[in-house]
């Protein structure tokens, strides 16, 4: 809100007793200046676009004959958030959103309500979850396209949209105490599958004492490779070191394909569209040790992401041969029966995989991309820094990740260790770059655009700038912008700030990213 300040509540008193001095005298009463009228917003763009944008404005938010303007002119400011094709403009000093389509300005949806976060659907389209109101609002919560259309809505506290669809977590839920029974819908309500997760699936084998190992034998030592398991094909019976019955709380899907975490180092997918039957299992290999006889400590994983891949003509290794190759780095094996092969299940169309990441308490985490569909190992690569274990069974991946659709580099944030980021090229598994630098770890990336990543950056004078990354190299492509980019949305618009202004930019039609 608003205050007025001190100085001009002195000016205001002082000229009334000027004026009413004047009333007791002959002379005429002085007139007030006028007061000087705001400085108009401008509504055209001066100097060169940011890289990765077409060269002039398609249009600008403040004014008379754009919508929005009410949100936009809120004294504390405003979030902006993409979403699909569109941007989410959210009020600093209330509740409240619209969401915009980037291309002409058109008003998707509005709202007075919490978001509480972003999240996908099926097809790995952005949907936002708005949390529950109270009073009159009533305490549901919603699930919002990206094109303004609720596509779920619910009442009940332990329900959660999980990327399309509906999990039913059982009554008294927490992290602590996961097990129960769980039941998954889809978005019209209809139950497409129920089970049960106990924890005597969970149960690990204690080391014993004398078999711990030191921080010397876990470092000198290969750590055990996890292990890829699949099902039958066509429904026949799944390999015996394949339990039906051991399930996991939902934390993740694509497509047809739920995603279980146990809690207890595995991570597996069903096929929702047969009524839950088990694709893949990846996990460790139990009743490994280190040399010596020490356990060696299971790393947990958490989805990073699920990415659309290149088609792949022919693979140059099975998994198996894989999994027998030695690898400096932790790299997870497969194990399949000969005469069997995955189960069927509504096939993401393009090919996708799952990357997660594997992380231990005190060591270097690891990732793994794996076919969503089969399971089958595609890559894994060391990571450099120490990243903290999921313990929350979290249906959000990694925050602060950047993917670049354009080079197919993301970029994955470090929680401790040599750098604060590294690039990765999501088809190979290839560590692009990291940051190394004092200049580079002062900058916070904030998204992508057309082959281009951007952050802010802190100058040796404490002051504030826009940077802008080449995806594939690193390389400074420019420090000195006439316009600060504030959001860029899938189709590649993106929102730019001067002067008080937000223009909007068409991406560069002639950029090759």
């Amino acid at each position: 809100m608003r205050t007025w300040g001190r100085t001009g509540l002195a000016v205001a008193t002082g000229l009334g007793l000027l004026l009413g001095t004047g009333a007791c005298t002959d002379e005429p009463a002085p007139q007030p200046s006028p007061s000087p009228s705001p400085s108009t917003v401008p509504t055209t763009y001066s100097g060169a676009s940011p890289p990765g944008l077409a060269d002039e404005p398609i249009r600008y938010l403040r004014g008379a004959e754009t919508t929005g303007s009410g949100v936009l002119d809120d004294p504390l400011g405003v979030r902006v958030q993409p979403v699909g094709d569109a941007f989410l403009i959210s009020s600093s000093s209330e509740q409240r959103h619209i969401l915009q389509r980037a291309a002409d300005g058109a008003t998707l949806w509005e709202g007075s309500r919490r978001i509480d976060r972003f999240t996908t659907d099926r097809a790995g389209e952005d949907v936002f979850v708005v949390a529950p109101g109270s009073g009159d609002e009533g305490g549901t919560t919603a699930a919002v396209d990206a094109a303004g259309n609720t596509v779920w809505t619910s009442a009940l506290s332990r329900e959660d949209y999980v990327n399309g669809w509906v999990v039913r977590r059982p009554e008294g839920w927490s992290p602590d105490a996961p097990y129960g029974a769980f039941a998954i819908h889809d978005l019209d309500g209809d139950e497409v599958w129920a089970y049960e997760f106990t924890e005597e699936h969970t149960q690990r084998a204690e080391p014993e004492e004398s078999g711990t190992p030191t921080a010397d034998e876990t470092s000198a030592s290969p750590r055990p490779s996890p292990t890829v398991t699949v099902s039958g094909a066509n429904g026949s019976p799944a390999p015996e070191d394949i339990d039906p019955e051991r399930t996991g709380v939902p934390v993740g899907a694509g497509g047809d394909i739920l995603l279980l975490r146990d809690g207890a180092g595995t991570i597996q997918a069903r096929n929702l569209s047969a009524e839950g039957e088990a694709l893949w299992r990846l996990g460790d290999s139990a009743g490994e040790t280190a040399p010596g006889g020490a356990s060696f400590e299971r790393p947990e994983p958490q989805i990073v992401g699920i990415f659309d891949l290149p088609e792949q003509e022919e693979p140059q290794t099975s998994p198996a041969a894989s999994a027998a190759s030695p690898s400096p780095s932790p790299s997870p094996s497969a194990s399949t029966s000969a005469s069997t092969s995955p189960s069927p299940a509504s096939a993401p169309d393009p090919r996708r995989g799952v990357l997660l990441r594997w992380s231990y308490s005190e060591s270097e985490s690891y990732l793994s991309m794996s076919e969503l569909a089969s399971g089958a190992l595609l890559w894994s690569v060391a990571e450099p820094g120490y990243n903290p274990i999921d313990r929350e069974f979290s249906v959000t991946p990694v925050a602060g990740t950047i993917y670049d659709a354009a080079s197919g580099t993301l970029l994955l944030p470090q929680r401790s260790g040599e750098t604060p980021f590294i690039a990765v090229d999501v088809a190979s598994g290839e560590i692009l770059w990291r940051f190394e630098s004092d200049a580079e770890r002062a900058i916070s990336p904030a998204f992508a655009l057309n082959g281009y990543f951007y952050g802010d950056s802190r100058g040796a004078d404490d002051s504030n700038f826009q940077v802008v990354l080449d995806a594939d190299t690193k390389d400074v492509v420019s420090d000195d912008l006439a316009g600060y980019v504030e959001a860029v949305t899938d189709d590649g618009h993106a929102l730019v700030v001067q002067n008080r202004q937000r223009f909007v930019f068409a991406a560069d039609p002639d950029s090759s990213g």
